[in-house]
């Protein structure tokens, strides 16, 4: 119980510090995205070609080379797979960015008014910012192809929230490794490059048979780029299905509570190694 009121206390403190540090924190989101996007010749266009560029080649392979126009309920392959390519660019951008943020944001560790902990969220709100982009950019393909605006729409903000915070959970675990193991950067480019095939993004779930369904619904990216095409496309409640997504949420709070025990432990080291 003591441990519990514990992990409530440090989760409080660290809203009430994000709130006081608001300021420097949105200026930082603000270097981090000049810096990113309009430090080259072409600037901010680049945030979004790459994600085009990478969604025009997966639907010209897929509908000239393999001749996979529909799937199999009808719905158009491009709109049924930009549904789900779109989160997952923000997952991996996400993830791909925060994990080396600590090295990049050394200057802060030994500021004792800021707390680190909040560095992570600077990636992954400056790859928000696209990712709203890009949730309109679904919203007009789907009226293009027929499917009107509906109410089922607005969940969209709640797959936005579970989105942040598995996120969070994650961030904040590779972050803090990365400072001690610098081959976990190229770790997780592996990984994310490996659960970009594994999870049903190019390819329907309801292929799998057996276990191998439930392996699938285990990955709790699953959820998120599934949630995305039943709400922009299927017109599905996420709480329809209430089993998986009490099991989406037990696994998010075990890796958020993880990834905070792991940066809490490891914190204190950061400015000895860095």
């Amino acid at each position: 119980m003591r441990k519990l009121y514990r992990a409530f206390k440090g989760f409080f403190h660290f809203i009430t510090d994000f709130w006081q540090n608001r300021y420097i924190f949105w200026q930082l989101v603000k270097r981090d995205f000049q810096s990113r996007y309009l430090g080259s010749y072409l600037g901010l266009p680049w945030a979004f070609l790459r994600p085009l560029m990478n969604i025009l080649v997966i639907w010209f392979a897929f509908t000239y080379g393999l001749r996979t126009g529909r799937i199999q309920d009808g719905t158009p392959f491009i709109l049924w797979f930009v549904a789900a390519e779109i989160p997952w660019t923000f997952i991996s951008e996400s993830i791909g960015s925060a994990t080396g943020c600590i090295g990049e944001y050394r200057f802060l560790i030994k500021n004792i008014t800021f707390r680190p902990s909040i560095i992570p969220f600077i990636k992954i709100v400056t790859a928000f910012f696209i990712h709203f982009f890009f949730i309109g950019f679904i919203m007009v393909m789907a009226i293009a192809y027929g499917y009107k605006p509906s109410i089922y729409w607005l969940q969209i903000f709640y797959y936005i929230f579970a989105t942040v915070m598995l996120l969070a959970g994650i961030a904040w675990l590779t972050s803090s490794i990365r400072v001690f193991v610098k081959d976990v950067g190229q770790i997780v480019g592996v990984v994310l490059q490996t659960m970009f095939w594994v999870t049903p993004i190019i390819w329907p779930y309801t292929k799998l048979e057996g276990n191998y369904t439930l392996i699938a619904k285990l990955n709790p990216f699953f959820y998120i780029t599934e949630g995305y095409r039943e709400t922009f496309i299927y017109k599905v409640w996420f709480f329809e299905h209430y089993n998986l997504t009490a099991l989406f949420w037990a696994i998010t709070f075990f890796v958020f509570a993880f990834g905070a025990f792991v940066f809490k432990k490891l914190k204190p080291h950061f400015a000895d190694v860095l």
